[in-house]
């Protein structure tokens, strides 16, 4: 007697809209491919390309228009391909105020299923969940908070990035610390003294024996990158000179512990996906929200802030992106 063989759930199409900031696409594709990661599924990206004079329209503004104005979406949108159909059983993923109209409108119009990532200042009803950080404090039935950002970081991106990139930087003398620099940003000023600060924890750090393995990111200062490279010189670490991929996950899978300056949500919590102990570099004028995020991460023993010495504790990594995947799975993919 045969065994009859179910057949195997077929793919869910997994929708990622992206608007060209590289914090919101680590969010979508993080929670894509943790969704990945749980059971099968169909990445399609899709690019939200604002035409110039609709992209400062706040994101309510884009949802009401697209709600009562026919054809306004379309004429809004540079690329408004982007509206194409979705396939059968559809999650669209989004992130940011840009996105997230957009995300709205193609569930609206051709049905699937939507998960906003962040706050989207725009009504909560329009999506079917919303998954925001908790220091937002966003509060609608279908809000599920998370600790920080989420990303695309787990134990196994880090140890394949750092096999991958091992050529340049194994043959660093250990011990070595990655050292994550933001710069000033709308929530925290970075100014001339947190920059002189940064050099000074960077120089405390290479005194106790440590090699500093240094990225900064877009918004870091010109200035700040000359003056940390010039302080690092004679073998005291290495500066990531911008070629190519920015290569923090890399640095996280060679080092010991993190350095990471306040001013960035997303490089707190990709660094508390690591394991490490991760040094937190107190900037001034935090704004609240930000301020908070980082008192978050501290009662939970992820960072502690630097006091001039490397040290060392354990704790839970942070895996945001597979939790949530797992509220996704339940909440949208199940019923």
């Amino acid at each position: 007697m045969e065994t009859e063989v179910a057949n195997p759930a077929p793919p869910v199409p997994l929708i990622c809209l992206l608007d060209g900031r590289a914090g919101h696409e680590a969010q979508v594709l993080g929670l894509a491919e943790a969704l990945g990661r749980r059971r099968p599924v169909t990445i399609e990206r899709r690019m939200v390309h604002p035409a110039p004079w609709a992209a400062p329209l706040p994101a309510v503004a884009w949802h009401t228009l697209g709600s009562l104005v026919p054809g306004w979406m379309t004429a809004a949108l540079a690329d408004w391909q982007i509206l194409a159909p979705l396939p059968q059983g559809a999650v669209v993923i989004a992130a940011g105020r840009r996105a997230a109209p957009v995300a709205a409108w193609l569930t609206r119009h051709h049905g699937g299923r939507s998960v906003q990532l962040m706050a989207p200042r725009m009504p909560a009803t329009a999506f079917d969940l919303i998954a925001a950080p908790e220091h937002d404090r966003l509060q609608a039935p279908n809000a599920v908070a998370t600790v920080g950002a989420i990303g695309r970081l787990t134990a196994q991106t880090i140890a394949k990035a750092a096999k991958a990139d091992a050529a340049r930087l194994a043959a660093l003398p250990g011990p070595r610390v990655a050292v994550l620099v933001g710069g000033p940003s709308d929530s925290a000023g970075f100014e001339e003294a947190d920059e002189r600060a940064l050099l000074d924890a960077c120089s405390a750090i290479a005194a106790q024996g440590y090699t500093l393995l240094v990225t900064p990111s877009r918004r870091t200062p010109k200035r700040l990158i000359r003056a940390l490279s010039a302080a690092l010189a004679d073998g005291k670490g290495w500066v990531w000179d911008g070629t190519g991929e920015n290569p923090y996950p890399a640095l996280l899978g060679h080092a010991e512990a993190v350095l990471v300056t306040a001013d960035s949500v997303s490089m707190a919590s990709e660094a508390g996906a690591s394991g490490l102990p991760v040094h937190l570099l107190p900037l001034k004028g935090l704004s609240p929200k930000l301020a908070a995020f980082h008192r978050s991460l501290k009662e939970r023993d992820i960072t502690r802030d630097f006091d001039g010495t490397i040290r060392r504790w354990r704790y839970a990594p942070l895996a945001e992106a597979d939790r949530l995947a797992a509220i996704v799975e339940e909440r949208l993919l199940l019923q």
